[in-house]
């Protein structure tokens, strides 16, 4: 007998710091900001201006969950043109999402 899962309700998000192996100014630091994507919901953090390779954010995002199983996080760097990307990174969400999970903090690899 098959059995389904079905990940209903709401899941929040708190992008809280980065360590970042790859730099992507030439002159100056990078303005890194993270974007956060569940199923076709996007958030973007603010832009912690001159961070580098050591941003930090404050910021903190709540999905409507349906049956999305997979969180897509980017981190970018603000440029004047074109923003340019650093990192990509994704997280399976199925063993956090468990009514015995309240909280729980997890590292995305980027």
């Amino acid at each position: 007998m098959g059995m389904q899962y079905f990940f209903t309700g709401k899941l929040v998000v708190r992008p809280t710091h980065a360590k970042l192996t790859r730099d992507t100014e030439f002159f100056g630091k990078m303005d890194p900001y993270v974007k956060v994507q569940l199923g076709e919901r996007i958030f973007r953090t603010r832009i912690h201006q001159e961070a580098g390779k050591t941003p930090s954010w404050t910021d903190a995002f709540q999905f409507a969950r349906k049956n999305e199983v997979v969180l897509h996080v980017q981190v970018c760097d603000e440029d004047l043109i074109t923003d340019d990307l650093v990192g990509t990174g994704k997280l399976s969400i199925a063993e956090y999402c468990t009514p015995e999970e309240e909280r729980k903090k997890v590292t995305v690899p980027i």
